[in-house]
């Protein structure tokens, strides 16, 4: 006879055996549906059973995964790290996280990440490990590319700036730990920017492309190459000693000495290179790099092609340098600024065809300075524009005040820097400023300098020159015949004035005045105008009046004067 309570028992039986076996199928539909490979091992970390979707992946059968081997599957430089993981964390009960690569079913290797927990008893002893085995290939790959592109530079493939600046701080890190030694060399290729304008930016892209593989050649570990942005590359070096530092940079600075080849392109590129020694020079990254930077400064200061060690004094300099920044920048904003005249000379008249401005500075208790005191100012992006854009307001509006009392003053030249030849607009903000003012564009002449070549492209200079000359300012080249200025220019760019630098003129040699004449000689044949700055000497005119330059100017005929001085020197000379 069936009891009551016996009846229920069999009810709660089937309906647990029900919930059981849904439970089973969730479990197998969730396992089926998900990208999750589970699996069990024994505390040791030996497998037990693993779903069939792992087996599935690598080929591999249950009765060959269990114990050990499993361990079949994973890649062969992985598998030292696999087990110390698995030896520690079964020693400690930790639970387990960690990538590796498996081998698949074709033979290929694909990341995964395993994950897994202990089960324990109550005492804390481990009693199996249930884990999951995830395939993140895929999201690996992106995020190294993510990772790679961040840390290296995209044209050379050589480190970025910050991934760099790590690798270096932390040399310098084991290079103090070790007592060894570290050097960073910082390069920068000399005139860069003429080879995108003549060649084109593939040859230039080319070049960079070029010297990063050079560098990266030549640098035998431990040692990184970087780019630090633009035509400036890195590279540091760790030995034992200073001597071996001296000689791998040597080594490294000689590997960019053969010349470029690109398509039918030759080039010989220069670079100015800056080292700085650690310990010897700074006991961190960052004073390295400061160093560096000031030693390589000092190499372009050069000239370029140069390579300089850091040097105490340079220091100094930069600390001068900065006080000339800072001493511009209040002369600025104190209205401090004023231009000086000085006469241009008909050599063969004797009188006066106009000026030139010259800048001059108000100090309260020295008194008028040059501007030799603010050098650098001109070298700076903000400050020689603002200094540029300072003297035109003064030199113009002095300009139109002779106007309106007559004067017969000539053509004022007013001296541009290759930093406010940078700006599109320069020239057409100049017209506008003499328009302001009621000036006519005739009575003025810009003068330039070779910087403005090497700092911009042709076009740019073109256009800047083409527009000032169309609305009657004259182009005066200062300094002809020192540097980088060519033939070359003065085929392309229209050019009224060609002015002979004063170190050819005072005391010059046999070999100066060769110059001096070439220079004339070259004027009279383009239809070019000559001026010779630094005349001195009753002398020195009539050397360079017989051999045909135009005009002159220098200490024998004026110094420099102020405005309100300029009509006093135009009627002394009406009187002549």
């Amino acid at each position: 006879m069936i009891q009551p309570g016996d009846a229920d028992d069999d009810d709660r039986a089937l309906r647990l055996e029900q919930t059981s076996r849904e439970l089973e199928e969730r479990y197998r539909y969730t396992i089926a549906l998900s990208p999750l490979v589970a699996w069990t091992a024994w505390p040791n970390g030996d497998i037990l059973d693993i779903d069939e979707p792992g087996l599935a992946r690598t080929g591999l059968s249950l009765g060959e995964v269990r114990g050990q081997g499993f361990f079949a599957a994973v890649h062969p430089d992985d598998r030292q790290s696999v087990a110390m993981m698995w030896r520690r964390n079964a020693s400690l009960g930790h639970a387990i996280d960690n990538e590796v690569r498996m081998r698949m079913r074709d033979g290929s290797y694909r990341w995964h990440r395993s994950r897994a927990a202990p089960l324990k008893d109550p005492s804390g002893k481990i009693l199996r490990w249930y884990g999951t085995i995830e395939d993140i290939h895929d999201r690996k790959l992106a995020a190294d590319a993510i990772r790679w592109a961040a840390e290296h530079d995209s044209l050379t493939g050589i480190w970025a700036r910050a991934a760099f600046l790590a690798g270096l701080e932390q040399a310098v890190s084991q290079a103090a730990d070790a007592g060894s030694e570290v050097a960073l060399v910082l390069f920068d290729l000399d005139n860069f920017k003429q080879v995108n304008d003549q060649f084109g930016h593939d040859t230039g892209d080319a070049l960079l492309k070029d010297v990063a593989a050079r560098l990266s050649g030549a640098a035998e570990a431990p040692a990184m190459v970087g780019r630090l942005g633009g035509d400036e590359f890195a590279l540091f070096l760790a030995r034992s000693d200073t001597s071996q530092l001296i000689a791998a940079i040597d080594q490294a600075v000689a590997a960019l000495d053969a010349p470029f080849r690109y398509d039918a392109v030759s080039y010989h590129c220069r670079s100015s290179v800056g080292v700085s020694l650690y310990p010897a020079d700074g006991a961190e990254s960052d004073t390295l790099r400061k160093n560096a930077d000031l030693a390589l400064y000092d190499a372009k200061a050069e000239g370029g092609g140069a390579l300089r060690y850091f040097r105490g004094e340079l220091r100094l300099q930069m600390q001068q340098r900065l006080s000339m920044l800072s001493i511009a920048r209040d002369a600025l904003d104190r209205d401090l600024i004023l231009p000086y005249y000085q006469p241009k000379i008909d050599l063969r008249t004797g009188r006066i065809v106009g000026f030139e401005a010259l800048l001059r500075w108000n100090h309260a208790g020295r008194g008028v300075q040059s501007p030799a005191t603010i050098a650098v100012a001109f070298d700076d992006p903000e400050l020689a524009i603002a200094l540029g854009e300072r003297m035109q307001e003064k030199v113009i509006a002095d300009v139109r005040g002779w106007c309106e009392r007559g004067l017969d003053f000539g053509r004022v030249a007013i001296n541009a820097s290759a930093m406010e030849f940078r700006n599109a607009d320069f020239a057409i903000k100049l017209i506008a400023r003499l328009a302001a003012f009621g000036v006519p564009a005739t009575n003025i002449e810009l003068e330039i300098t070779e910087g403005v070549f090497l700092d911009n492209s042709d076009a740019h200079v073109r256009r800047i020159i083409t527009t000032l000359r169309d609305a009657g300012i004259t182009i005066a080249l200062d300094d002809f015949g020192t540097g980088y200025a060519s033939l070359a220019h003065l085929k392309q760019f229209p050019v009224d004035v060609l002015k002979i630098d004063r170190s050819f003129v005072d005391a010059p040699s046999a070999s100066d005045w060769t110059i001096v004449r070439a220079i004339i000689g070259l004027g009279k044949g383009l239809g070019i105008k000559t001026v010779a700055e630094g005349i001195e000497t009753i002398e020195r005119r009539d050397a360079l009046l017989n051999d045909g330059c135009d005009f002159g100017q220098g200490y024998l005929f004026s110094a420099p004067v102020p405005a309100a001085a300029v009509a006093d020197l135009l009627e002394a000379d009406r009187m002549r």
